[in-house]
């Protein structure tokens, strides 16, 4: 396949996750109603905050499917999703990673999650989801996104549904972004 002319740093997000993200879901997926252009968004949101707003630029590696469960001092960034597409996103971020993305935010060392900590990283996810609400809303998905709701991996309820999980790594540590679309 020829690669497209790239004019951006968007066009070049958008193009890689359209590849990897439309491989995984004919293989993992087969028969589920889940589409690349439903997780895309998220995947563009994600690495262009953190690149905007942390200087961090993110490796996505190979998503796959997963149950719900987080190590318990996680940070997650939980969105529901309603309109055209319902269902619930989790950004969940290691706690290692999350001290570093909150010391970049804040501009000086952090060495715990506290109140300030949980606030910026719950804003990390209100831009998310506003970017990807954009961005879906650019290609037509007319959908409405929770505001973001911040727990620690311990207190997540897990109800045991399988997540469409795309993890990245960085300088900073690893984060994943779980999905899961209401049928």
């Amino acid at each position: 396949m020829k690669s497209p002319a790239l004019n951006n740093l968007l066009d070049f997000y958008v193009y890689r996750t359209n590849l990897i993200c439309y491989t995984y879901y004919i293989k993992l997926m087969a028969g589920d109603v889940v589409k690349a252009e439903h997780v895309n968004p998220f995947i563009i949101s994600v690495c262009k905050i953190m690149k905007d707003m942390c200087m961090l630029d993110l490796k996505i590696g190979k998503p796959g499917l997963k149950k719900g469960g987080y190590l318990p001092d996680s940070s997650l960034i939980k969105l529901g999703l309603f309109g055209n597409l319902s269902g619930e996103v989790v950004l969940n971020i290691n706690h290692d990673t999350a001290l570093g993305i909150v010391s970049k935010m804040v501009m000086m060392p952090v060495e715990a999650i506290d109140e300030l900590g949980q606030s910026a990283i719950a804003e990390l996810g209100n831009m998310i989801a506003g970017n990807a609400a954009t961005v879906f809303a650019n290609s037509g998905i007319i959908i409405d996104i929770t505001p973001p709701s911040y727990c620690i991996g311990r207190q997540y309820q897990d109800d045991g549904k399988e997540l469409f999980s795309i993890p990245f790594s960085s300088e900073t540590g690893d984060l994943s972004i779980d999905i899961f679309f209401n049928a």
